[in-house]
Formats: C-alpha cells, sequence, structure tokens
C-alpha cells in the first residue's frame, strides 16, 4: 500500500510540467474575452477587501471592533476552502475529452482545480496584509504572522484529501456537484466566519470541532485578530489527521481512476 502511494506521488511529481501549463491555461480561460484580463486576479479581491472594510467599519456594528480584522481573513480561507471542493467536485466529469484522449495521472485535474483558487487566496490575503497596514491604526504587525503559511499549509491538506473524495465520487453519483454546493452554503453558517466561537454554547463546541474549518478559521482568528498563539496541540491534531486522511484519500482516488474515461 505505502509503495503503491510512493509511485502515486512520483507520477504525480513526473508529469509537474503539465501541471504547470495547465494551471495558467485556467488561470487565463478564467479572463477571456475580458479588458481587464489577468488585472481581474488583483481588482476583484482589492474591491471585495475595501467594500467589507468600509461596510463594517462604517455602516454596520457587529459588538466587535475591528471587526473588519476579524472578518476578511476568515472570509477569504473560506472562499478558498469552498471553491476548491465545488471545483474538484466537477473536475473529472468536465474533462471526460482530456482523460480518454491523454495518460496522465488524473490526481492533477484535483490539484488544478485547487491550485486556482489557492492562487487566488495568496494573491488576496497579500493584499489585505497591505491593505491594513496602509490604514493608520487598523493592525500592528506581530510575530504571529510568521505562522500563516503553516496554517495555510494545514488548510491545502484539508481541502485536498476532501477534494479528492468528492471528485471521485462525482464521476459515479452525478448530484455530487449540486449536493457540494449546498452544502457548503449550510456548513459556512456552521463555520465561524462571521461570528467568534465564543458566541456559541459550550455544550455545543464539541459539534463544531468536528468541522475541521472551523477550526481552521479559528486559527486565521488567532494571528490576524486576537494577537494570540493558536493552540499547537489542536493544530498537531488536526494536521496529523489532514495527512492520513489525504493518504487514504489517493489510496481510493488510485483504485477507482482507470476507469474514470469509460463513466465520464
Amino acid at each position: 500500500m505505502i509503495q503503491n502511494l510512493k509511485k502515486q506521488i512520483h507520477q504525480i511529481w513526473r508529469y509537474r510540467e503539465l501541471l504547470t501549463q495547465l494551471f495558467w491555461t485556467f488561470v487565463k480561460l478564467r479572463h477571456v474575452g475580458s479588458v481587464l484580463g489577468f488585472f481581474w486576479t488583483l481588482l476583484n479581491p482589492f474591491l471585495y477587501i475595501v467594500t467589507y472594510w468600509l461596510v463594517f467599519s462604517v455602516f454596520i456594528n457587529m459588538g466587535l471592533s475591528n471587526y473588519p480584522l476579524f472578518l476578511i481573513p476568515g472570509f477569504l480561507a473560506w472562499n478558498f476552502f469552498a471553491t476548491s471542493l465545488n471545483n474538484s467536485s466537477e473536475a473529472i466529469i468536465n474533462s471526460k475529452d482530456l482523460i480518454s484522449k491523454i495518460a496522465f495521472p488524473k490526481e492533477i485535474l484535483v490539484i488544478i482545480n485547487i491550485a486556482v483558487p489557492l492562487f487566488d487566496f495568496v494573491i488576496a490575503i497579500t493584499l489585505y496584509l497591505i491593505v491594513i497596514n496602509l490604514i493608520p491604526g487598523a493592525y500592528s504587525f506581530s510575530p504571529l504572522i510568521l505562522l500563516l503559511p503553516l496554517i495555510v499549509f494545514l488548510q491545502l491538506v484539508v481541502t485536498f484529501g476532501l477534494s479528492l473524495i468528492i471528485a471521485c465520487l462525482s464521476v459515479y453519483f452525478r448530484d455530487i456537484p449540486q449536493l457540494v454546493q449546498v452544502g457548503t452554503i449550510l456548513l459556512f453558517f456552521l463555520t465561524p466566519v462571521f461570528y467568534p466561537i465564543s458566541f456559541i454554547p459550550g455544550k455545543w463546541h464539541y459539534i463544531f470541532q468536528l468541522n475541521p474549518m472551523a477550526i481552521l478559521i479559528t486559527f486565521y482568528h488567532d494571528i490576524f485578530y486576537y494577537n494570540q498563539l493558536p493552540d499547537m496541540k489542536l493544530f498537531l491534531a488536526v494536521l496529523a489527521a489532514g495527512l492520513i486522511f489525504v493518504t487514504v484519500s489517493l489510496l481510493i482516488f488510485n483504485k477507482y481512476k482507470k476507469v474514470f474515461a469509460e463513466i465520464s
């Protein structure tokens, strides 16, 4: 089993040039026919950040000081997660022609559909850091921000594992993309993006901790808003569980991918 997994990872690495080409193709296709083109990749997150900052700083009081500082990082992280799952749910079924004509590791299609939202997220969070440092008194730099890549990596692990399973199931059950869309909307309200976890009665906390994104969003809040070290024991526990889940997901995906071209 471990040998098969190593072989699977090695195959993906061998096709890294194809992965890179497909990634930039997917990025460019989003803006085909657009006047501003790639500039929208920068403009969209910038407009979201400025809009949320103005709305929740000037017009709406949520009962938290500097509320946009609380809201925006979690919202951007959630958008990366939800977009990745929704894209991955159609990664295989929308690529039947490519799968049937070219021999390559099918996992690449899932990776691409996560890599593009990750690219958007990195740009958005970078713009966010620039904006909050330009606004006087909005944010004071803390060394805790150096933990951000670790939290993003943890989210990437969780997202990749779920995306592999969803992409595989979608080939056999065509209702999966619609279920994922509905599911991510429902899960959004069970994830502390717009509200802190402290607003939830203690007796319900265990339910929220079953949701890995609830934990991850809390980590973002810790370093951006509360300026405190995240619970590292919980971080390591989620990381261990995520890596095990990714391993199992890869093995399951590898088992069924041989018939994707026939079924999709």
